[in-house]
C-alpha cells in the first residue's frame, strides 16, 4: 500500500508530502499549499485517506515550503518543527515574500524543534531518521524512512539535479558533501522524494547525476 502522497503547490511547484502511519493519523512535510483549492486537495486525500494529520515537519524554512504552515496549524493544530539551524531562513521567508510579490501567511508558531542529527522520529510504526544535509540551505534536513526504504529530501537531491546554492545559506561544497555522506551512503535501491518535480533513487543519481555522482566527477566535485 502506497504510504507517501505527493502534492505540488504554489507558484513555485513545490512537492508537498503526506506520510500515511496506517493508524487513521498522518504527517505533512513542507506544506506549501497556497490557495483554497489546494487546501481542499490536501483535505480531499486525507478524507479518502481517512486520517488526520498529527505532525508536521520541515526539512527547511524557504518560502515555497511553509506557505501553507499557518493553514496546518489552525486546521490541525500542527506547529511545524524545524531544525533550529535553518531558525535565519525562517525568519527571512516573510521578506522573501514580500521580494516575489507573493502573498504568505503570518508564520505560525513552531512546534518543538527536531531532534539531533541521526534521531529519530515516529510516524505509526514507522521510523524517520534526521540526516542533516545543508548546501541548499544553513539547517536543511532529510527524514529517512529505512523500512520503506524511501527519503523525503526537500532540495538536496533532484532527478538529475540539485538544490540551487545561490539563496542565502546556500554552499556548493557543503551540498556537495551532504550529498556524498548522507545520501549516497544508502543504498541504491532507496527512492529520493525532492522538493521539485518527480521521485528518483539513489542508484541513479550516484551512476548519472551531472553535479555529485558517485565516481566524483560532477560539476560541484572536481
Amino acid at each position: 500500500m502506497n504510504r507517501l502522497h505527493s502534492f505540488a503547490f504554489n507558484a513555485f511547484s513545490e512537492q508537498t508530502y503526506l506520510l500515511d502511519h496506517g493508524n487513521g493519523e498522518a504527517t505533512v512535510f513542507d506544506p506549501g499549499m497556497s490557495t483554497a483549492l489546494e487546501r481542499e486537495e490536501f483535505e480531499g486525500i486525507c478524507g479518502k485517506l481517512g486520517v488526520v494529520v498529527v505532525q508536521c515537519l520541515l526539512t527547511h524554512a524557504h518560502l515555497d515550503h511553509v506557505m501553507g504552515a499557518n493553514w496546518i496549524k489552525q486546521r490541525y493544530g500542527c506547529g511545524p518543527r524545524l531544525h533550529p539551524t535553518d531558525e535565519q531562513t525562517w525568519e527571512q521567508a516573510p521578506l522573501s515574500a514580500k521580494l516575489y510579490g507573493i502573498s504568505l501567511d503570518t508564520l505560525p508558531d513552531r512546534g518543538e524543534d527536531l531532534g539531533k542529527h541521526g534521531s529519530g522520529i515516529a510516524c505509526g510504526n514507522m521510523e524517520l531518521e534526521i540526516r542533516c544535509a545543508p548546501g541548499h540551505s544553513i539547517g536543511h534536513v532529510v527524514f529517512v524512512c529505512h523500512s520503506l526504504k524511501f527519503v523525503v529530501g526537500g532540495d538536496v537531491l533532484f532527478s538529475g539535479s540539485i538544490g540551487r546554492t545561490d539563496l542565502p545559506g546556500g554552499d556548493p561544497d557543503v551540498l556537495a558533501k551532504s550529498i556524498e555522506e548522507q545520501l549516497y551512503s544508502l543504498s541504491d535501491d532507496y527512492t529520493i522524494h525532492p522538493g521539485h518535480g518527480g521521485s528518483t533513487t539513489i542508484g541513479k543519481e550516484r551512476s548519472s547525476n551531472p553535479f555529485v555522482n558517485g565516481l566524483g566527477t560532477g560539476m560541484l566535485q572536481r
